[in-house]
């Protein structure tokens, strides 16, 4: 799974810490203590098409695609705790925490897992600020691709204050509009086997996809206003807007297996982070290696 945060300079632009007016900020679930449930839902393609998924839930309601993006702040005490819904057990992993532990649920192949009908609850402090993904342990190359993947975002703390317009602690990082770029893609004719009940007949390392999302819409979906209800399983957009003079962040996060390329239109751009960590020469630098 390749992270990477990155921030598309247009002009260079004063660095406030207060959200001013159209200050475009990701949306997501910002509680410590969340419960998701995992079920089985069908998304829209912007070919008229609809997709058989897994994906999860932080309420009652239908699955989402990508599963709810969350976001607190450094040093958030986490606790997650996964239901399973599904006919095979499922569990989650976080890439870039320290100390995870789980409770409830069966050891699995890498972490504890939440049989069908059963649950378990994962913990950990949020200690380092970035861009992350989390995304189900069991059998990743088969439900990360039906859907059960879905981003975290840390923000810096600095002197024991939340620093909302910095991707990290050193104001070298503070922008002024921030967008999400989940990036992952299916193949359909795997969807439609799982739909039917032919597990047995899935093959991933056969593997073709023929969609390819962002935040969990195909164009020109992506462009869409967000929380449509002709999109209920599907509710964040990814269609960049900001003016000519500010300084915008793009969380990039590789959430399937296949190379996503992009490029800002014109627009200058320095990649400050990859893998959730600054790229800096020296501890506790600014970026300077992008």
């Amino acid at each position: 799974m390749a992270l990477a945060t990155l921030a598309v300079l247009s002009a260079a632009s004063a660095q406030a810490q207060a959200m001013p007016t159209g200050m475009h900020m990701i949306e997501g679930n910002t509680n410590t203590v969340i419960t998701l449930t995992a079920k089985a839902g069908h998304i829209s393609t912007a070919d008229g098409n609809s997709v058989y998924f897994w994906g999860l839930t932080d309420g009652g309601g239908l699955p989402q695609y990508p599963a709810p993006t969350i976001i607190v702040p450094q040093g958030a005490l986490m606790q997650i705790t996964l239901q399973n819904q599904l006919s095979m057990p499922v569990s989650l992993v976080f890439p870039g925490q320290t100390g995870v532990t789980a409770t409830g649920g069966a050891q699995g192949a890498i972490t504890r897992e939440a049989a069908a009908g059963g649950s378990v609850t994962y913990s950990f402090t949020a200690s380092q600020p970035g861009t992350y993904t989390y995304h189900s342990g069991t059998r990743p190359d088969l439900q990360v691709e039906m859907g059960i993947v879905g981003g975290l975002i840390v923000r810096p703390v600095v002197g024991g204050e939340v620093k909302p317009m910095q991707a990290y602690a050193h104001p070298d990082t503070a922008f002024d509009q921030e967008f999400l770029f989940l990036l992952t893609e299916m193949d359909y004719k795997l969807h439609v086997l799982m739909e039917q009940g032919r597990v047995s007949e899935v093959d991933t390392t056969k593997r073709w996809p023929v969609y390819w999302f962002m935040n969990g819409r195909t164009g020109p979906d992506t462009m869409i206003e967000p929380d449509v209800p002709w999109l209920p399983s599907q509710p964040y957009d990814c269609m960049p807007m900001f003016h000519p003079g500010e300084r915008v962040l793009m969380r990039v996060i590789g959430g399937g297996r296949d190379i996503h390329p992009l490029h800002h239109h014109g627009n200058n751009s320095t990649i400050i982070a990859r893998n959730g960590r600054v790229l800096a020469s020296v501890p506790a630098g600014g970026p300077d290696l992008g």
